[in-house]
């Protein structure tokens, strides 16, 4: 394996409890969002609360700003845009949330809106999309189910790989990734939609393989090194895995980066939540995972 660096002995355990109290805090803010989001009452897009959907064309350009301006109208209670980037087309994908307008005249309003408030640029309606309170309560369920079984399957999995402790340890890591990045963009007003429940199913496996790394050293450690602590043990671990863990992590960021400021407005949303798992998930498999197993194991120690 390719060695960025090599012989480090960094006591990541010593800060533990300190980096655990960090954590519960952060989780506490995700479990918030979690609540308000069932609830419905964060910045939800038109998937989950409900709304019309379009797609416009403009004759020429128009900013984002000027057209956040038209659409801020007392009917529309919620707009989002996004700017869809094709070379010589101004066009935009709008979420529109109008409960007091009848459903099948929330696009027609928003073209006399438009028409309107930005005189003299054409504007088409390329299509639109109802979805409707109870299409959208479904769908909004339907998440967080995805979310709940993917945790419950990551638990399966790991207690069959190696052992339950370690099974939980990466389950509530892993766990602890998913709400914390799901509470900071509750926290900035991002919108809530499917390309974010997308990007929190894809990170949680990202985290997860993180975790395993780390959990395979501490497994073959704690066989060849019987009489170490195993606190200890938990150290040299993540030192020794620490090169891979820089740079699968340092690459992919790379990856995520180009997405995050190149990609466009459509998959910013999905590209900001990766950047943020991928810092949050290479932190939980050393200050939350292995943590949790050296807490634990102070307490009952591990059968070697």
């Amino acid at each position: 394996m390719l060695q960025l660096i090599h012989g480090t002995h960094f006591d990541f355990m010593k800060i533990r409890r300190l980096a655990l109290g960090l954590s519960g805090l952060m989780v506490a803010v995700g479990i918030f969002a979690m609540v308000q989001i069932v609830r419905g009452q964060a910045n939800m897009g038109v998937d989950f609360s409900g709304g019309t959907s379009m797609e416009v064309e403009f004759a020429k350009e128009v900013g984002a700003e000027k057209l956040r301006d038209a659409l801020n109208q007392p009917e529309f209670q919620n707009v989002s845009q996004q700017f869809i980037r094709e070379p010589g087309r101004y066009k935009y994908m709008l979420r529109v949330f109008a409960p007091k307008l009848p459903t099948e005249s929330v696009s027609t309003r928003v073209l006399e809106v438009l028409k309107e408030k930005i005189a003299g640029n054409e504007v088409e309606l390329l299509s639109s999309e109802d979805v409707g309170p109870t299409v959208s309560a479904h769908l909004r369920q339907q998440a967080l189910y995805a979310i709940f079984w993917s945790v419950v399957a990551i638990l399966l999995y790991i207690w069959w790989r190696f052992d339950f402790r370690f099974a939980v340890a990466a389950t509530i890591a892993t766990f602890h990734d998913v709400i914390v990045v799901l509470g900071i963009f509750w926290f900035m007003q991002y919108e809530v939609s499917w390309i974010l429940i997308t990007a929190l199913l894809t990170l949680a496996g990202y985290s997860l393989n993180d975790t395993i790394v780390v959990f395979d050293r501490i497994r073959e450690n704690m066989r060849h090194r019987r009489k170490d602590a195993f606190i200890q043990i938990a150290n040299d671990s993540i030192n020794e895995t620490l090169s891979r863990t820089i740079i699968t992590g340092g690459t992919t960021l790379l990856v995520v980066i180009a997405l995050l400021f190149l990609g466009g407005e459509v998959i910013h949303a999905f590209s900001l939540a990766m950047f943020l798992g991928i810092i949050i998930g290479t932190y939980s498999s050393i200050f939350v995972a292995s943590a949790i197993m050296s807490e634990w194991h102070l307490r009952d120690p591990l059968p070697r």
